[in-house]
């Protein structure tokens, strides 16, 4: 049964929404910015999945060594 919790959305949009920007004056650099944002977002969110993973494997470590 599907949940009646909408569905969360992603600032970045969907390529088939129908709208067109209006042009930029300088259009490279507002885009990069923007890009530059986005990937510094995401850098950051993979550091913490990944800090997370390993935290998760310490713990498993010290489970699988609390047994034997």
């Amino acid at each position: 049964m599907p949940s009646p919790r909408p569905l969360p959305s992603s600032s970045r949009g969907t390529r088939n929404s129908g709208r067109r920007r209006p042009p930029l004056q300088n259009p490279s650099r507002p885009n990069e910015a923007r890009w530059r944002r986005e990937l510094d977002a995401d850098l950051l969110a993979m550091g913490r999945v990944w800090q997370m993973l390993r935290n998760g494997a310490v713990r498993m470590l010290g489970e699988i060594g609390r047994q034997y």
